[in-house]
């Protein structure tokens, strides 16, 4: 077989093989910037480029401290309390008030520094005694009205036992005779000291076993000297030098008083 060689024709293979090729390249490169045009929609780009428009935040509002809106309802009436059952109202009891300021003279534990002083001292014949037994002074003995007619049981003091004290306060069992209190401070009528005395009340209640508590205010002391009242100054408890029980009321025959406690106090 003899195959003629036809310029033209060839050419014309020529030319469409090279706009296949062409075709072909072009197909190449498109597939080629696809792929790197989803390569780059997948790199880590700035976020202003990929995301969508921002949304202002939205602000929240604290929690409202203001009380919830009270149902508007009838006004209530409040009835005042009938009077009879405000006495049933219990109050608070008040404290008690606090203890009256009192100082402890004696006790009679040992019964030291006590004396007796009769009236013989003026001529009389009265006597008396004194003893000691249960923490309690016992003075007893016998008043004779012809002459003197007293008799007294008496205790010097260091000076300062009375201090700023008003009255005596004193625990007794007693008969039913008067008895005295007498006390002395440094005052003196020429050279004789001068006696502040006054009735010791002794007719008070007593208890189970007899013991009553006196009290003698200094404002009730007079003052006199071997049983002579005259003027002078009130008795000085600052300066208070003896303490005395005395009994000179009249009465002749037996007398008999225990004392468990003399108190020097301030204030009632």
């Amino acid at each position: 077989m003899i195959f003629e060689f036809d310029p033209e024709r060839r050419g014309s293979t020529d030319r469409d093989r090279r706009r296949h090729t062409s075709r072909s390249v072009q197909r190449l490169f498109g597939a080629v910037g696809l792929a790197f045009a989803i390569a780059g929609c997948g790199s880590d780009a700035p976020a202003a480029s990929v995301q969508g428009p921002t949304t202002p935040p939205i602000a929240t509002a604290a929690p409202s401290t203001e009380p919830e809106p009270v149902p508007l309802t009838e006004p209530t009436t409040v009835e005042p309390e009938p009077a009879d059952t405000m006495s049933e109202t219990t109050l608070a009891a008040p404290s008690e008030a606090p203890a009256r300021p009192c100082r402890r003279l004696t006790d009679f534990d040992d019964g030291q520094g006590w004396v007796i002083v009769n009236d013989g001292v003026m001529g009389g014949r009265s006597n008396g005694a004194v003893e000691f037994a249960d923490s309690a002074m016992q003075f007893t003995g016998d008043v004779v009205t012809a002459g003197g007619g007293f008799t007294s049981v008496r205790l010097p003091l260091a000076g300062d036992e009375l201090t700023d004290s008003e009255s005596l306060v004193l625990r007794v069992r007693a008969d039913e005779r008067t008895y005295g209190l007498t006390l002395a401070d440094s005052a003196q009528a020429g050279r004789r000291a001068i006696s502040h005395g006054a009735g010791l009340t002794t007719d008070g209640p007593t208890d189970a076993d007899g013991w009553q508590t006196a009290e003698l205010s200094y404002a009730e002391l007079q003052p006199s000297v071997f049983g002579q009242p005259l003027d002078a100054p009130p008795f000085e408890p600052n300066l208070a030098i003896e303490i005395g029980i005395i009994i000179s009321d009249g009465i002749d025959g037996p007398f008999a008083l225990e004392v468990d406690w003399i108190d020097a106090c301030r204030g009632q």
